[in-house]
């Protein structure tokens, strides 16, 4: 088993970073009335930008353990399951709701499949194989899902001043309020649920290493 898998991270953290800024020049270059300033803030107001950009924090940071140490913030293992949650909902919600109702074409394509099924995928992977039979706290579990509740909160009242609506099963102004509210404890109910699923494959492969040493 390699212990500080640098390398790797750092390349995965780099093709993080392409997918995200890929993305970005899209938006920036895609005819609009929007200021540049609207675009940036609407940009940084999608749930899947933001956990890629974690994602991408995250393996910067395991590229970088050999220097800053095995007891760093990115480095325990419920950092590492957190980061995975979080990527992989993002993930799961693309490939079950929105690539049903998005067809991006070209470039667009690239980016969309770099950020909703490379990076879930990769991240997966790499927590299986590197972080999964580690111990994880299930006390930790609901400071993770502090991230996503207000990111809803954010969403739902800048979705209010601006009228803009980053996902259709968020938009007040299509589907109201409360249908609004209910998709969004939904979405809380699964990573809920993928918080204590990848906890206790940790804390079992955890286990079952202990015995076997």
């Amino acid at each position: 088993m390699i212990k500080h898998p640098n390398t790797l991270a750092g390349i995965i953290a780099l093709l993080v970073f392409c997918g995200i800024f890929l993305q970005l020049v899209l938006m920036i270059q895609a005819p609009t009335s929007d200021s540049i300033f609207e675009v940036i803030i609407r940009f940084f107001s999608y749930f899947t930008i933001l956990s890629n950009l974690i994602v991408f924090a995250y393996f910067i940071s395991k590229a970088l353990s050999a220097e800053l140490g095995e007891n760093g913030f990115w480095t325990k293992p419920e950092t590492s399951t957190a980061v995975t949650v979080y990527i992989t909902v993002v993930g799961l919600v693309y490939h079950i709701v929105l690539s049903k109702i998005h067809n991006p074409q070209g470039l667009a394509k690239i980016a969309d499949h770099g950020l909703h099924s490379f990076t879930p995928l990769v991240t997966l992977l790499y927590w299986f194989v590197f972080v999964s039979s580690k111990k994880v706290n299930y006390n930790s579990i609901p400071y993770w899902l502090l991230y996503p509740a207000f990111y809803f909160v954010y969403t739902i009242i800048h979705g209010a001043l601006t009228q803009f609506y980053p996902y259709p099963f968020l938009d007040v102004n299509k589907i109201g309020l409360l249908q609004s509210f209910l998709n969004c404890l939904v979405v809380l109910v699964l990573f809920t649920f993928l918080s204590l699923l990848f906890s206790f494959i940790s804390n079992w492969r955890f286990k079952k290493s202990s015995k076997s040493s």
